[in-house]
């Protein structure tokens, strides 16, 4: 397991930046790609980057973490980047590349005053560079509208290990306390939503002792996440839409794959499930924000100790285009935390095996993947179960064969 900040540098590999009144990325008229990248609707923590032919046209701000460079993996600009960066995080760069450097995948690299790295993949052939297009913005937008709905019983389980009633009422009122605290009087949901994006990112820390044995319940259970203020990405995702939830604010959790721990932009669209993210509703514009409130922190607990670090606000309302360079989803999940203590009131059976089902919740769910070396290990336990079907077919295959033979010689 690689330490936080270069398992946070190999996740933003062809990352999201950010613009609130921008279109989304626009496709280069030959269709290859993408010219224009826009990478998130947050005003405050935003960049647009315009490709023309060899030259990039950057704009935007970083208020929670200044730009300090920007450059080209491997290249020499032929005139300097041109970097301005003014007091309130705003900046300007531009960019020339040459012909010399076409058809090769680089990367543009933004590095911050907090040590943080942000890399976007870059194509280039004879008509100069542009950002590739993996097909998941659609794919991942697809599952937004095919949401399913874990029954009550199923959200009691996330609210507390062992469903129960007395821990879910205690973790409830937290909820609202922290709601309550964070957002104050605020009405605006997209405000609420940051703010809340905001505390998990200052309070909760990644937990790579779990992630290196092993995730249970007990790992991602809200209650348990709040009373040790550590968790895995499910656990980050599980505490997030809590919150959203409490404040009013619809949420989901999205179970898929992320680029990071050895997973490249070319392996996303097919390897295995390592990851959990969210996204909000945000009903004043009638559109999904994707969050990732795992990667909003940067604390880690380690070794039985907790290290602080600063939080980013680059995983908040990413665009579509820009969160397909990293993140695939698989599955879309609503749950109803509020109902959790009725259905239990009611008397619906409460253990782990009957929430398994498709329609509510999944046994992986219960025991997420939040590591490469267990996303390695489920791809290996596949591919071993291959090996042994294929062997056992081609071992019915041989015996036919000689059978066949030994008749066709009488």
């Amino acid at each position: 397991m690689i330490g936080r900040f270069f398992r946070r540098l190999a996740a933003f590999t062809a990352a999201a930046l950010a613009a609130s009144y921008m279109l989304p990325a626009v496709y280069a008229e030959d269709q290859r790609g993408f010219d224009r990248l826009v990478t998130s609707y947050n005003h405050d923590c935003y960049a647009e980057i315009k490709i023309d032919g060899d030259t990039f046209d950057i704009s935007g701000v970083f208020a929670d973490d200044r730009l300090t460079d920007v450059s080209i993996s491997m290249v020499e600009p032929l005139n300097g980047n041109e970097l301005s960066v003014q007091e309130d995080g705003s900046f300007t760069a531009r960019i020339v590349c040459g012909e010399r450097y076409k058809n090769a995948s680089l990367n543009i690299i933004f590095m911050f005053e907090s040590g943080l790295m942000m890399n976007y993949l870059l194509f280039g052939d004879e008509n100069g560079w542009y950002f590739p297009d993996n097909g998941l913005a659609q794919a991942n937008a697809e599952k937004l509208e095919d949401i399913q709905t874990a029954s009550p019983e199923a959200a009691a389980f996330y609210l507390s290990e062992n469903a129960d009633p007395d821990e879910i009422r205690e973790t409830m009122a937290e909820l609202e306390q922290i709601v309550g605290e964070v957002c104050g009087d605020e009405t605006d949901d997209y405000k609420k939503a940051y703010l809340l994006n905001r505390w998990i990112g200052e309070n909760i820390y990644y937990d790579h002792d779990a992630a290196e044995s092993e995730v249970t319940l007990d790992t991602v259970a809200v209650h348990n996440v709040l009373e040790r203020r550590r968790t895995t990405c499910a656990g980050f995702a599980n505490t997030y839409c809590a919150l959203l939830e409490t404040a009013g604010i619809r949420g989901v959790n999205l179970k898929g794959a992320a680029a990071a721990q050895g997973v490249t932009y070319d392996d996303l669209p097919t390897t295995g499930e390592n990851h959990e993210f969210t996204a909000f509703w945000y009903k004043q514009e009638s559109r999904w924000a994707y969050v990732d409130p795992c990667w909003t922190s940067n604390g880690d607990y380690r070794d039985g100790e907790y290290y602080s670090g600063i939080p980013s606000d680059k995983y908040f309302d990413i665009t579509g285009e820009a969160f397909a360079f990293d993140h695939r989803a698989d599955k879309a999940e609503e749950r109803d935390y509020s109902a959790a203590l009725d259905a239990l009131d009611a008397g619906s059976e409460t253990t782990p095996e009957a929430q398994t089902s498709e329609e509510t919740s999944s046994e992986t769910e219960f025991s997420p993947v939040t590591s490469s070396e267990e996303a390695a290990s489920a791809e290996n336990n596949s591919d071993v179960a291959v090996y042994i079907l294929t062997g056992a077919v081609g071992l019915v295959l041989i015996t036919a064969g000689i059978v066949f033979l030994a008749r066709k010689k009488r």
